[in-house]
């Protein structure tokens, strides 16, 4: 009986070293520290005080995370705080430290700590989520969103924040993904980035189950989603005052920047921004539109996007730097 045991486990074990010397040579797999959490309210934040390794074809970072859930760069923090929040555009994916525009910012402007939380996925709702929890603690004195094309389609498809019956904003959750808890499992973190099939199973699931369910919301490009954010501006409005009053909350200074990735005169999904900017003026909250400055990346975006991924590369991440630079220095000095 012992022996029918032993055989059956070395059986067992062999054919997972099988399996996984046939996916490593034959079937490589792109392997990746899960970096993301998901807090109670359902919020996705980045893991905190720890590293995460991010690979994808030629492509190979690692990334350092800091106390708030942002990413680290290893500068002075006893300086002026300025928290800067957007997406994966901002956030710097597949990108080395100094390669981002908000690094780039923090050698710029040297009486300041620029501190990157953003986090790849996040939307206007994501963003005031993460406000109402970390601006007290981290007393920034200015406070920059980083506006992107997909910002609102998102909102509008969370839950952290909606319209009741009487268009009131409202604050909720966004339900758990089983998967995402998950990740935050040591074991599941170390099996992820070392065995090719273990990852493999991973994506299988994601494309059949997880993306699957997500189907029925809002997607950028939808007709849809271009009638609502045409016609319907009570939720960007409603979470843009919100945001202005926990920032007042906070004795910060919001600063709004576009940028522009996608050309605001077409991108049906900016057009909340182009149509409404005398409400920002008449709340008294900073806007700063980059499409102009954004004309040479929008006549050239191939030049700009990491190949087979489609998120700013290199050279987009110094154009960036350079025209979110000047219009800072009037403001910063």
């Amino acid at each position: 009986m012992k022996n029918n045991i032993l055989t059956l486990f070395v059986s067992i074990i062999f054919s997972i070293f099988l399996v996984e010397l046939t996916f490593k040579f034959f079937y490589p797999q792109e392997l990746n520290t899960p970096f993301f959490i998901t807090g109670e309210n359902g919020l996705v934040l980045n893991i905190k005080n720890e590293k995460g390794y991010h690979s994808y074809q030629n492509r190979s970072v690692k990334y350092k995370f800091g106390e708030f859930h942002n990413r680290e760069y290893g500068f002075n923090k006893k300086k002026e705080k300025i928290l800067v929040l957007g997406d994966s555009f901002t956030f710097g994916w597949l990108l080395k430290d100094k390669d981002t525009f908000v690094y780039k910012l923090n050698k710029k402007f040297k009486d300041y700590y620029f501190i990157n939380s953003a986090t790849g996925g996040w939307g206007t709702s994501d963003q005031l989520s993460y406000l109402i929890k970390f601006c007290k603690p981290i007393k920034p004195k200015n406070i920059i969103i980083i506006i992107n094309n997909g910002d609102l389609v998102r909102a509008y498809n969370s839950n952290l924040f909606y319209l009741n019956d009487e268009n009131e904003l409202v604050s909720g959750k966004n339900e758990i993904n089983k998967l995402n808890k998950l990740t935050e499992n040591s074991f599941y973190k170390f099996l992820i980035n070392n065995f090719h099939s273990i990852r493999f199973i991973k994506i299988i699931y994601v494309n059949f189950f997880v993306n699957y369910n997500d189907k029925d919301k809002l997607t950028m490009d939808s007709e849809d989603a271009n009638n609502r954010l045409a016609n319907d501006y009570i939720l960007p409005k409603k979470l843009y005052l919100k945001i202005a009053e926990e920032v007042k909350k906070c004795n910060s200074n919001l600063i709004l920047i576009n940028l522009a990735w996608r050309n605001i005169e077409i991108d049906k999904n900016l057009i909340f921004y182009k149509e409404n900017k005398n409400f920002f003026v008449n709340n008294d909250i900073s806007y700063i539109d980059l499409n102009n400055g954004m004309k040479t990346v929008h006549n050239n975006k191939k030049n700009y996007e990491i190949k087979n991924d489609g998120h700013p590369n290199e050279l987009a991440n110094e154009h960036f730097y350079k025209i979110i630079s000047n219009k800072l220095e009037n403001i910063l000095n």
